[in-house]
């Protein structure tokens, strides 16, 4: 890792294998994901109404622009790359003050996929991961080697569902627009995480999103 860490650092090139980080305003924090085109359970489920994924966010909006579906793209294409888990490990510890968030449009693409993201948050130990993804067979292969710096939250397919019971930390869509208890709090703050790390911390059972 060291030798690689040195490679990556050169040039620039760790942001070229990567297609770089994302620095959305609603977070705390710098983000990576791929386009949602890519996901391989919400392709499937966004044909099905009711489904969390059948009016995806990450699939309208500025995420139509062709500048932004070709960065994901080049990240997409990045997973292949022997460099790739060197190359992120260096960009989050560059950019990354504490907290990091993983799949921010997409879902994994697969064990190998996490096992990836494992050994990067490995890597950053100063630093909160927190991955949400619909890929429960992935995260049931990998459940034994997940650390405690990284919440993996396993999410309900379907609006107003209960949330998965065979993993600890989850998430779900609500169509109740009220804010209360485990619900996040984005939309009375601006759209805005503000002082709410819920999502990033194991303590938190199940954060609920309403639907939008």
């Amino acid at each position: 890792m060291i030798v690689d860490l040195q490679v990556v650092a050169r040039n620039r090139l760790a942001e070229t294998i990567t297609g770089g980080l994302s620095f959305p305003s609603k977070m705390p924090c710098p983000s990576w994901g791929i386009s949602a085109a890519r996901c391989r359970i919400g392709s499937v489920l966004a044909q099905r109404e009711g489904t969390v994924c059948h009016d995806c966010y990450a699939m309208k909006g500025t995420y139509g622009f062709g500048s932004v579906q070709a960065k994901l793209e080049q990240r997409y294409r990045g997973l292949l790359h022997p460099l790739w888990t060197p190359a992120m490990v260096f960009l989050i510890r560059w950019e990354a003050e504490g907290y990091f968030r993983w799949m921010d449009s997409g879902d994994l693409q697969g064990v190998g996929h996490l096992k990836n993201i494992i050994t990067i948050a490995n890597h950053t130990r100063d630093v909160l991961h927190w991955l949400p993804t619909r890929e429960y067979g992935v995260v049931r292969a990998c459940a034994d080697e997940i650390p405690e710096n990284l919440t993996v939250r396993v999410s309900a397919h379907v609006v107003d569902a209960e949330p998965p019971s065979w993993w600890p930390t989850t998430s779900t869509v609500t169509s109740d627009h009220e804010p209360g208890m485990g619900i996040c709090p984005a939309p009375e703050q601006d759209g805005s995480c503000g002082e709410c790390r819920a999502c990033w911390d194991r303590d938190v059972a199940n954060v609920a999103y309403r639907l939008h």
